[in-house]
């Protein structure tokens, strides 16, 4: 896995393991880091050459990103350049990578396009924060480290989850979370965009899910955020103007996603090296739904969840899915199954009728039913099913995977691997990005145990990774979000990328330390170390 290649062997010689020049310091931490002397002078960096076709929006992506640096365009070529993105011996699956650095140029080579995509993040890392803005500090850096890193992660699934439901960001919002991610190897971004307060995906078979569930009248969460605003003398808590229209002399709030927006989203993550896997929570959470389509819930009352004894109901499921699967061309896709209120289904002569036709013993059953119906339609369309963990009540097929997220249910990891269903582990005690934070939050994170201890070794592999999850019921702006997430990323990030073994929170920080100065380059408003801001 871990290759010394011919390229990067006439860069430079070995010179040994030491303790680490000022400047290298990479979230998340590598596995090989050998310094070499002095690299190349940035300066010197005109021209990027790639060996294969495949590489060209790599090539381009880094591009873009000296060019900021160095205020004059980068070649682009197939072909040698003083940088050279090189793939060998293609395998898809593996993330891993080598960068090397020395004063003839920079090879990053890997053996596939994300391990390229990971290789152009260490890289970006040893580049001087001003790489980020083009800002050219007094001082600043003018030569890269000589370094060979030879590196690649724990986990496959390196996450984050946003939630623009509650309240809503644009597509250049949601880019630059992307840009972030890209950043620190994090290659999942789940998009959850549907709930009970709206609908942020544009459907051309059920139109009425935008007209009239994209925009509402300020609620609840809104007002409490601006209150929160008022109180703390703090803008990050406004509803943004941007996303307000006036209508009939009533103000709205929201917005939604076109398809033509989500399809534009999806391959500016691609270059990046992120999968986006959409959630469409059913059967609860569809107040949104149930309102604007009457028919699909139960007694036809508008009210979530949806009926799950009409046909019309299952059809509409997959007609929704249908236009999701066009769209995403990731293989996960979420039907999130959460926080169902299953009462309405005990008085539904619809639902009653499901369950006994079905043979079913109950509500939870019913869920159940309802999604293995679900999964069997994705499988169809090439798609896996992903669910919060209460779609194991009821039963599970063994090919869905579980986002585990109660983190008061601490068997949940166990009970799905020993069924042998994959685990994306996300508990609220550690992944819950919206929740307060202090002084001590970061380290928690990154010394807790968010693999559970007690699993056994056929049990690991089922784990997948890990992510966070962003849920914006008060979270109404791009800058709260910034400083609910970062750097509290950083080290999730380092978490499902390093080794238990060789993760130390000492030397995270210092590195971390040394990080800020990139986030402030970037304008992202996070949270500083010491605080008094929850």
């Amino acid at each position: 896995m871990r290759r010394i290649f011919v390229f990067a062997a006439i860069l430079c010689a070995c010179s040994g393991v030491g303790v680490l020049r000022a400047e290298v310091n990479v979230i998340p931490k590598p596995a090989q880091v050998e310094e070499t002397g002095n690299g190349p002078r940035i300066s010197s960096l005109t021209s990027i050459g790639v060996n294969d076709d495949e590489l060209l929006p790599a090539g381009q992506y880094l591009q873009e990103m000296l060019a900021r640096y160095q205020g004059k365009s980068v070649k682009l070529k197939k072909g040698k350049g003083r940088i050279m993105l090189r793939l060998c011996d293609p395998d898809s699956t593996d993330e891993s990578y080598t960068v090397v650095s020395a004063p003839k140029g920079v090879c990053v080579e890997a053996h596939s396009y994300r391990g390229i995509i990971n290789g152009i993040a260490t890289l970006r890392q040893l580049l001087p924060a001003s790489v980020e803005n083009g800002i050219l500090e007094p001082g600043s850096r003018q030569t890269l480290p000589g370094v060979r890193i030879s590196d690649g992660p724990v986990f496959h699934w390196r996450g984050l989850m946003l939630d623009p439901v509650r309240h809503f960001y644009s597509v250049e919002e949601t880019k630059r979370l992307l840009d972030h991610m890209a950043l620190y190897k994090m290659n999942k971004f789940h998009w959850h965009l549907i709930d009970d307060q709206a609908c942020r995906i544009e459907l051309k078979e059920y139109p009425k899910m935008t007209q009239e569930g994209a925009f509402h009248p300020f609620n609840a969460l809104d007002w409490a955020c601006i209150a929160r605003g008022e109180n703390e003398k703090n803008p990050t808590f406004f509803i943004p103007e941007k996303f307000i229209r006036e209508e009939n002399g009533q103000k709205l709030y929201g917005g939604f996603y076109t398809q033509d927006e989500i399809r534009d989203v999806i391959a500016y993550a691609a270059v990046r090296g992120i999968d986006i896997v959409p959630e469409i929570d059913m059967p609860g959470h569809s107040t949104v739904a149930c309102q604007c389509y009457p028919q699909f819930s139960c007694g036809n009352q508008g009210a979530s969840p949806l009926c799950l004894g009409k046909d019309a109901t299952i059809e509409y499921a997959k007609r929704f899915f249908n236009e999701v699967f066009e769209l995403f061309p990731y293989e996960y896709v979420s039907i999130g199954g959460d926080e169902v209120d299953r009462t309405r289904w005990n008085q539904c002569p619809d639902c009653q009728k499901r369950i006994a036709d079905e043979h079913l013993s109950n509500t939870e059953e019913l869920q159940a039913w309802f999604t293995k119906n679900m999964e069997k339609h994705f499988n169809a369309h090439g798609r896996r099913l992903l669910g919060w963990d209460e779609i194991l009540e009821g039963g599970l097929s063994k090919t869905a995977t579980v986002h585990w997220w109660r983190g008061d249910h601490p068997d949940v990891t166990q009970r799905a691997t020993a069924m042998g269903n994959e685990v994306v582990l996300c508990p609220f005690t550690f992944c819950y990005f919206d929740y307060p934070q202090d002084n001590g939050t970061l380290r928690r994170i990154y010394d807790g145990h968010i693999v559970p201890t007690d699993l056994t070794a056929e049990q690991l592999k089922l784990i997948k990774g890990m992510q966070a999850n962003i849920w914006c019921e008060y979270i109404p702006t791009e800058a709260r979000m910034q400083f609910m997430v970062f750097p509290r990323a950083l080290a999730l990030a380092e978490k499902a990328w390093t080794p238990d073994s060789t993760q130390d929170w000492d030397d995270f920080k210092s590195r971390l330390t040394v990080h800020l100065e990139r986030l402030r380059a970037l304008g992202i408003n996070y949270r500083p170390l010491e605080s008094d801001m929850p």
